[in-house]
């Protein structure tokens, strides 16, 4: 469940910025603003001059069609985009009614209110809706085949959005880290620190994905968008450069020795039996982002220069 507070509306930051020529006004209601891409995303949003606004938990909490639908209508925005998610895979496991609300029910509700009210709305999803089992990147239009619970809901929420509202994106992402939440940056981070044994698996690949190089992506497409290119569906966004769980955790070792000792000085490497976990996880979930290039010209950045960014703010906030 997302946590409840007391107001529906956290925050309203207003600006200008142009598309199509002139001065237009682009105003957009996030949910999940507190998600690690949802924070970047607002933050984002306000430094390029767009309106923000955005749904306290309890809003979605509810799942009441007309109470949602009410509050986007009246703040007008010109894009709703959700960022919202059940997304502790192994919690999904154990919990999976939890997750496919959380997930399937609250991206139904947002996607028949926009669609009632002809608005766009734009869906982050994951690299998890895919089995894992071919050898070579995801395209859009590959079969999905989820082998835990956290893939199916949000594969789910995919369906339901591409059958009730037809003007929408779904973007999948990869694993998505930054300088909060619960993300295995962060976890290997404090492991390095406080162990001299840190493990990885090293027979799971895919691409580690930087956050606010997301909001990036998101914010780029909504500008283009705004001048009226509608190219509506599924596309595929993650970092540069497809790794390991041992070698992202080999990247983040590298990293953190630039500010200071870690108890550890290598990445043990295991194998995913060795590794066993409550969600069973996809050996090879590496998306084909070359449609969202061949489509919007968005280009994939290397989540290393993320990582070296996301590492620097963490030791700055621990001074």
């Amino acid at each position: 469940m997302f946590a409840a507070s007391k107001t529906a509306i956290i925050r309203a930051g207003v600006g200008l910025c142009r598309a199509g020529g002139g001065r237009r006004l682009i105003k957009l209601l996030v949910t999940g603003a507190s998600s690690q891409v949802g924070s970047a995303l607002c933050a984002r949003a306000l430094t390029e001059g767009m309106s923000v606004v955005w749904f306290d938990d309890d809003i979605l909490n509810g799942l009441d069609a007309r109470v949602i639908e009410t509050a986007i209508s009246r703040h007008q925005p010109s894009y709703v985009i959700n960022t919202a998610s059940y997304s502790v895979v192994d919690k999904a496991q154990t919990n999976p009614q939890d997750c496919y609300r959380d997930n399937h029910d609250v991206a139904q509700v947002l996607a028949q209110s926009c669609h009632a009210l002809s608005l766009p709305l734009l869906h982050l999803s994951t690299d998890y809706v895919f089995s894992g089992d071919q050898q070579q990147p995801y395209k859009e239009d590959a079969k999905t085949n989820p082998v835990n619970h956290f893939g199916s809901a949000k594969l789910a929420a995919e369906n339901v959005i591409r059958d009730q509202c037809a003007a929408h994106i779904i973007l999948r992402v990869g694993w998505i880290f930054s300088a909060q939440g619960n993300n295995f940056v962060l976890r290997t981070l404090r492991q390095l620190q406080h162990q001299s044994d840190v493990k990885a698996v090293a027979d799971q690949y895919g691409c580690p994905t930087y956050a606010n190089d997301v909001a990036r992506v998101l914010i780029a497409i909504i500008k283009q968008l705004s001048c009226g290119i509608e190219v509506w569906g599924t596309y595929h966004y993650s970092g540069a450069e497809v790794a390991t769980w041992k070698g992202f955790a080999e990247a983040i070792l590298a990293a953190a020795k630039t500010h200071g000792a870690t108890q550890a000085d290598m990445i043990e490497s295991v194998n995913s039996e060795a590794w066993p976990t409550t969600a069973p996880r996809p050996a090879y979930s590496v998306l084909d982002c070359s449609k969202l290039l061949a489509t919007f010209g968005i280009r994939q950045r290397p989540w290393r220069s993320g990582l070296v960014k996301v590492i620097a703010q963490v030791f700055k906030q621990s001074k």
